[in-house]
Formats: C-alpha cells, structure tokens, sequence
C-alpha cells in the first residue's frame, strides 16, 4: 500500500534531483546508474530471456540504457532502439550510449518511417517484455508524430510491457494522457511515487518504488 507520504510531485522530484547533485554532490551519471541497476536487480531473477528496450534521449531514456548494458551483460536477449533527436541528447543518455557502442550492444533509431516501426513490431513479437523509457515526470505536451506510432505499436503488439519512472504519455501529477499513452503492467519509478501512479492503474499497473542513492529524510521546500 501506497501512502500519502510515499507521494512526491513532479516539482519537488526535480528540486530532490538538484539537492543531490549540487548540495550533496552525487553525480547525476551516478543517480542514473543506479536508477537502471535498480531496475536490473527487479527484474534479474524474472523468467524473461528477451527484451525490447525503447529510450529517448534524455535522461529517462539513460535509465534504460543502463538497464539494457546490464541486461545485456548478464547474458540476456536484448533488442535496443533509442527515438528522438540525437543533436538533443543529455549528456548523460550520450555517456550510456557510447558504452553501449564499445560493448557490442547494437542499437536502432526508430525515424519517421513504416520501415521501422515495422522492425519494432517484429522485436516485440520476439521478446517476452518491452522496456519503455521514452518520456520521463518532465512531460508536458501531447505526444505527436512518430513518438505517438512508437507508443501505439508498443501497446498493440506487447504482452508485458514495463515503464520506467512513468508510462511515456503520462502527465504524472493530474494522471492527464497527453495524446497517447504506454499501458504498462508494471511501472518501476524511483525515490517515491508519483500521483499518477496511484491514481491510474489502467496505465501504470503495479509498481515498484526504489531507491537511488537519494535520502528519503530530505527537508525541501515545496
């Protein structure tokens, strides 16, 4: 069970962010990794040998590449694509993929083509779970374009798909479906949860709550 406490707001998400890297000095590289480890160890002992795994290129789309490299690592099956404006990267999410690179993980960029969201469709079919990491709490447009098509073959072609932080499409504080939205089984999100994820089991399924290096006893004003 889920209670008041253990819900915190987008805003104060970001402001718990910025205390841990610029009053307590933890680097947000290291945030991140553990962030992805996390969503490892969750899932490690599951029976699931092949993964799709969809990033953005900003900070949620790290987590999951963290989350692929020790997938990966560790013997399993994964398919990696990454959407979105490489010109737009976080530096962290390029520090991820560059890893991915030298360790031999290929990747796809998913374009504004048939192409390949049909190949996405045939890695899905493929694998026993779908990792979403496209969109993280920051979210607060309609999804649009080929971010929507991406969203809408995930949710038509998985049988078990699992969100990272937040289902993408997911305003995570009024529970508002921006457009279109992942319909995840299972939401892993970190530090605490988000409104969203209470609210909206439809979208979120059931969720996990890990912590990330972050002390939950942080006094910060809202």
């Amino acid at each position: 069970m889920i209670g008041v406490t253990d819900i915190i707001s987008s805003k104060l998400m970001k402001k718990v962010d910025n205390y841990a890297t610029e009053k307590l000095g933890i680097p947000s590289i290291i945030l991140m990794e553990n962030a992805g480890l996390g969503c490892y160890y969750i899932l490690k002992d599951k029976p699931y040998k092949t993964y799709t795994i969809v990033c953005g290129v900003g900070n949620n789309g790290g987590d999951g590449l963290v989350l692929a490299r020790h997938l990966y690592t560790n013997g399993k099956m994964v398919y990696l694509n990454v959407i979105g404006d490489l010109d737009k990267q976080t530096e962290n999410f390029k520090a991820n993929l560059d890893i991915i690179k030298k360790i031999g993980l290929n990747h796809r960029v998913i374009k504004n083509s048939e192409v390949d969201l049909e190949i996405l469709k045939s890695q899905i079919q493929r694998s026993d779970v779908v990792v979403d990491a496209i969109f993280g709490i920051g979210l607060t447009r309609d999804v649009e374009g080929i971010f929507a098509q991406t969203i809408d073959t995930i949710n038509e072609h998985s049988n078990y798909t699992i969100s990272i932080d937040v289902p993408s499409g997911l305003e995570v504080d009024n529970a508002l479906v921006l457009g279109t939205c992942i319909k995840a089984k299972r939401t892993i999100t970190f530090y605490k949860a988000k409104n969203a994820l209470v609210d909206d089991y439809y979208h979120c399924g059931d969720i996990d709550i890990i912590n990330i290096g972050i002390p939950y006893n942080l006094f910060i004003e809202q």
